[in-house]
């Protein structure tokens, strides 16, 4: 018995001609990109926390809620450790305040020698004399990076 031939159905030309268009239109067209997720924090959370070492880089978006940061939470002076808390970070460097709160973006560095202290916005930040595998900076509003 002889193998039949295969036969491939063929799309119905009014699909081809609206993919077609589609494919038209999207190549003139802007990417789309989501608006970046806001994810609310505590006083007490840090990017190590969340498990974000190693994603250098990348940028997020975090909820802090009026509080006080508590001695000890921040160590560097920007770049930080991954193991500072975001919120007592974000003031330190002077992007909100305690009092309010308010939207805080950071990103995601490899880790550093050391880390130096100081005091800014009624924090001092811890010093750090040995190598620690990961780090973060505060980003301004305006999208710079805030490692006074």
């Amino acid at each position: 018995m002889a193998a039949l031939p295969r036969i491939r159905p063929r799309p119905p030309a009014g699909l081809c001609v609206l993919i077609g268009l589609l494919l038209t239109l999207s190549a003139g067209a802007a990417p789309l990109t989501p608006a970046p997720a806001v994810h609310e924090v505590d006083w007490d959370t840090s990017p190590l926390d969340l498990n974000l070492r190693g994603l250098n880089g990348e940028r997020f978006r975090f909820q802090c809620p009026s509080g006080k940061a508590r001695p000890g939470q921040v160590i560097g002076s920007g770049p930080y450790t991954d193991g500072s808390t975001i919120c007592a970070a974000a003031v330190h460097a002077g992007v909100i305040k305690a009092a309010g709160g308010g939207l805080v973006t950071i990103e995601i560095r490899p880790g550093e020698a050391h880390y130096e202290g100081s005091w800014r916005h009624f924090i001092q930040s811890e010093r750090y004399e040995r190598f620690w595998s990961g780090s973060f900076l505060i980003v301004t509003p305006d999208g710079t990076d805030r490692p006074l």
